[in-house]
């Protein structure tokens, strides 16, 4: 009662969503992608792992969808899952081996867990370093920087809301992760979503985008450094995923102005 399936949702992840699908990969039992309208290469290199895993991956191109639809599409996913287990998996998390086979342990192990919540590192200007003050999340008794990532699939399990404000609920439309069946693991994984992501960032940005570079701007204030070992998917392009802090600094004042900057 170990199986898993991996549940990703995408939109302009090219940077990350390799490393991150390919994280896990190895550790899970198959991984169903869903493309919401990518205009980068997040397309082509999903594809390649496809060519890759043939027998693990499934992917779809979804085209453009909104909060609803996003729900919907979670739910879709759900309903194609044939594993006792799903795992939540943006483009932009990339895992340790230490952290996944923690949560496999778990669930191998502990049959009245029904919920894993996962600890994380909010990276800020590069993936070094870590906000240690904006970004914590209250689920299960808990404020911590954590998300549930792996889910028993129990009846009548169901996805309910808008993006950002959706819930997984059960047959009597209580929130799955409960205090008494959910379990906090240790290990934490790299979440990445205030680095820049993809190319199509800079137009965000330039478009109206004010906002986010004041927010980026406060998690890089804040960071600090990330003590512990990066994902081992990272080891052999630790040079491209550095930024020192003079180059972060650039590259918020290139947002200001619409400008590209290096990763």
């Amino acid at each position: 009662m170990n199986s898993i399936t991996a549940h990703c949702l995408v939109k302009n992840e090219e940077n990350f969503v390799g490393y991150a699908i390919k994280s896990v990969i190895d550790f899970v039992d198959c991984v169903i992608i869903f493309d919401t309208g990518s205009t980068d290469k997040t397309v082509a290199i999903v594809q390649n792992i496809m060519k890759e895993y043939p027998d693990k991956v499934t992917f779809e191109e979804k085209g453009f969808c909104n909060g609803k639809r996003h729900t919907e599409l979670r739910q879709e996913m759900l309903d194609k899952t044939k594993t006792e287990w799903f795992m939540i998996l943006d483009g932009d998390e990339v895992w340790t081996e230490r952290s996944i086979k923690e949560a496999k342990k778990i669930i191998l192990e502990d049959e009245k867990a029904e919920c894993l919540i996962a600890p994380f590192y909010l990276c800020v200007g590069d993936i070094y370093h870590t906000s240690f003050r904006k970004g914590k999340i209250t689920i299960a008794g808990k404020t911590d920087f954590h998300y549930p990532r792996f889910i028993r699939i129990v009846p009548f399990i169901h996805w309910q809301g808008d993006y950002n404000k959706d819930k997984l609920l059960d047959k009597n439309n209580e929130e799955i992760c409960k205090v008494e069946s959910s379990r906090f693991l240790v290990n934490k994984y790299w979440h990445l979503t205030h680095l820049r992501r993809s190319a199509q960032d800079d137009r965000d940005y330039s478009s109206g985008g004010s906002r986010k570079v004041k927010r980026r701007l406060t998690y890089f204030i804040i960071g600090k450094k990330i003590k512990e070992p990066i994902p081992e998917v990272f080891m052999s392009d630790q040079n491209r995923l550095s930024l020192s802090p003079i180059k972060s600094i650039c590259n918020f004042v290139a947002l200001l102005f619409g400008k590209k900057y290096g990763q």
